[in-house]
């Protein structure tokens, strides 16, 4: 199952396109690793259109 990724800044009101993977969990691994380095907010959306997951950078601990 093809999982689409977008993303939006936190004062962002749209989802912008950042591609697609062939499953959930390489979807996963992309946005987080993504998020991370940008701050921006990460969605998991199937083909039909559903979320599946939102993904946003947690603050570093300690």
């Amino acid at each position: 199952m093809a999982v689409v990724i977008q993303s939006r800044a936190p004062n962002e009101e749209s989802w912008h396109l950042e591609g697609s993977k062939r499953n959930h969990f390489k979807a996963y691994l992309t946005a987080l690793a993504k998020a991370r380095v940008t701050g921006r907010i990460y969605r998991l959306v199937d083909l039909d259109g559903a979320v599946l997951e939102q993904i946003e950078k947690h603050p570093s601990r300690g």
